[in-house]
């Protein structure tokens, strides 16, 4: 039997090596020949061979990137590799000048690309308003053992300038990995003055050795594959390597822009200077200083949508004008930071842009500038203080920080996502970097009050919500779906709760009113929302926070940090009418975990027909983060918390017979 596993072997390896890798193209063909000790990454799906980046600069901002790619298709599951994706900017800005592909199969038939299996569709962005374009290009029949190669040319010519990025990590292992950049000069184009610029961002401790390749590129190999089923981590824009190319071309004036911050901060400025005129559209009632920025802001909040408007890429970060945008009534952050300064200037206030990023990760200003920055906000410039906790103390003067895009926060705080951020205020003099203070950030906290009346194992009760900031995100909800809205989302996210269940909204604030919390009085009959379970009693976990998901795979070393931006607060307090005689099985526990914090308080006392329960629970999240150094530190301290977690929901919910 071993010498017939051994002739199997023997002849599976003849017929692969017998691939007539001179089909494909001589680039890919080189590629494929390996060392002879060579071997795939165990439990790869597919292996790169060879992935090329080539960028040159023609002058007058356009870029040509060519782009060389051979891939070993190693399983089933990764036949997805005959599928090569290029995203564009749409309109002028970019442009597919060439897409090639060859499949060379286990049994040496070559399929090469057809024109009919490059497709590009429009409006592929998350905007609500988007010319962004995506390139698909589809080789057929990719079988386990295929060699996949592909070959493409992109013009582009961005808005923001000659940049580009790159990342030598993917979700399967890559061999080779090279960039290449230089500046292509023809016979009446002379680039000796521009300076061409590469930053390596976060290469350790995933890559921590390369080769250079011609005068501005280098060569990777052996770069190692995404790490599979891992969550709990920082996000991946201050974690994975990334090369960011830029051209500094001084005939070219955007293209000055990425020398210093302050380039940058000017540039930006000059954009939102010819916006500054007062439209007069809002209805100030003839209010003037703090009064005044307060009409506004109810006004933009009551007659302006926020809305990602792309329209055409050739805007690039350039406001549309305030008039337009109060026609309109809508428009994106860059747009509503605009109306809302040139509305404030009629009020007698100096206003200039804030560049910020939220949601995919944080700023590194130590890094050269680059395109980091997803979001504008306002810094209106204060000759004193308005005693607001969103204002800033900056070598340049005293501003107040205003997020137009968030109606929903009130004026003088910013929403959570802006939480311990930087952000670059643009001034005529350059860049000023401020960290947004603690106190600006209106904290998310959530008080439930339950009072509900058991009848057998039915549960009906009244449900009290009183928000602060964005804890469930019941304000924005209610301001987009109304009653139905709340309704849905507390039915399918929010309450442990069967689809036999009866939610009713028995009355909703008004989500515009920012001098309270925001109300959700809710009427719920949960069929089993207090069952018999063996010797016990279990009550639903209504508006408790549950464990955290696992966050890696059991029996694989952790490959990325650990973290949690955990904030948030909830006040819970239940009173509950119980038939039969009863008693917590918990009736005190204080916990604390790097990423939580929680005081739990159960008492039973008779009633006039059973038992009257009241339960207590203080839980506020934390913010942590173990990096590389301590991330299996930080998986444990997960674990821990997992447990914890559950042994309160299994514990502090059961209750025992009394006698």
């Amino acid at each position: 039997m071993r010498t017939q596993i051994l002739a199997l072997l023997v002849a599976a390896q003849a017929f692969l090596a017998a691939q007539n890798v001179s089909k494909l193209p001589d680039w890919a063909a080189q590629a494929a020949v390996l060392p002879a000790d060579a071997m795939a990454p165990a439990d790869a799906d597919a292996w790169v061979l060879l992935d090329r980046t080539e960028i040159a600069y023609t002058g007058s901002g356009e870029i040509r990137q060519r782009r060389f790619r051979l891939v070993k298709v190693l399983t089933e599951r990764g036949t997805g590799q005959g599928v090569f994706v290029l995203h564009g900017l749409g309109g002028k800005a970019s442009k597919v000048k060439k897409v090639k592909g060859w499949n060379l199969r286990p049994d040496n038939e070559l399929v090469k690309l057809d024109s009919d299996n490059v497709v590009t569709m429009n409006d592929v962005s998350d905007a609500e308003f988007s010319t962004a374009t995506l390139t698909g290009a589809v080789l057929e029949r990719v079988v386990k053992g295929s060699y996949v190669a592909f070959e493409s040319l992109e013009s582009v010519q961005s808005p923001l300038g000659p940049i580009a990025d790159v990342s030598p990590m993917e979700s399967v292992p890559v061999r080779r990995w090279e960039l290449e950049v230089a500046k292509k000069e023809g016979w009446f184009t002379n680039l000796q003055s521009v300076d061409v610029k590469l930053d390596r961002r976060h290469f350790e401790p995933w890559i921590t050795k390369t080769e250079a390749l011609g005068a501005f590129g280098f060569r990777v190999t052996d770069v190692p594959a995404l790490p599979r089923d891992e969550g709990g981590h920082p996000h991946l824009f201050n974690v994975l390597p990334v090369v960011m190319v830029r051209f500094l071309d001084p005939a070219l004036p955007i293209g000055r822009m990425w020398g210093s911050w302050d380039e940058m901060a000017r540039w930006n400025l000059d954009h939102f200077v010819p916006a500054m005129t007062p439209p007069g559209m809002a209805d100030l009632q003839g209010r003037k200083g703090l009064e005044g920025l307060k009409a506004l802001w109810a006004w933009m909040g009551r007659s302006l949508t926020y809305k990602q408007v792309y329209l055409t890429p050739e805007r690039g970060w350039v406001p549309e004008q305030p008039l337009e945008v109060g026609r309109k009534r809508y428009g994106d952050c860059k747009d509503l930071s605009a109306f809302f300064m040139a509305e404030a200037k009629g009020l007698g206030y100096s206003s200039v842009p804030a560049l910020a990023r939220i949601v995919a990760g944080e700023i590194e200003p130590q890094q050269e500038p680059f395109p980091v920055f997803n979001h504008v906000i306002s810094a209106v410039r204060l000759e004193s203080s308005l005693g607001l906790a969103a204002e800033v103390e900056t070598p340049k003067g005293r501003f107040l920080l205003v997020d137009p895009t968030d109606p929903l926060t009130p004026l003088g705080h910013l929403g959570s996502g802006h939480r311990g951020r930087k952000l670059m205020i643009c001034l005529p003099e350059g860049a000023v970097w401020v960290t947004v203070p603690d106190k600006a950030i209106l904290m998310d906290r959530l008080q439930v009050r339950l009072e509900g009346e058991v009848q057998g194992s039915q549960l009906k009760a009244t449900l009290k919500l009183q928000e602060t900031g964005s804890y469930w995100g019941l304000r924005a909800i209610a301001q987009q779906g109304g009653t139905k809205g709340v309704r849905d989302s507390i039915m399918a996210r929010r309450l442990d709760l069967p689809a036999t269940a009866q939610v009713e909204v028995a009355r909703l604030g008004d989500p515009l009113d920012l001098t309270k919390a925001f109300e959700v009085d809710l009427k719920v009959t949960h069929p089993e929302g207090f069952r018999r379970n063996g010797g016990e009693f279990e009550l639903a976990s209504w508006c408790i926070p549950g464990p955290f998901s696992l966050i890696q795979k059991a029996g694989v070393a952790r490959r990325y940090p650990v973290s949690m931006d955990g904030f948030g607060e909830l006040s819970y307090h239940a009173v509950l009418k119980v038939p039969s005689k009863v008693s917590p099985l918990l009736p005190e526990r204080s916990a604390e975990s790097p990423f939580r914090a929680f005081t739990w308080k159960a008492v039973s006392r008779p009633g006039e027909a059973g038992t009257i329960l009241e339960l207590d629970l203080d839980h506020r999240f934390k913010s942590a983060r173990f990096d590389f150094d301590q991330r299996d530190k930080g998986l444990q301290e997960w674990k821990k918390d997992r447990t914890l977690v559950k042994s309160l929901l299994e514990d502090g919910l059961a209750f025992k017979p009394a006698p």
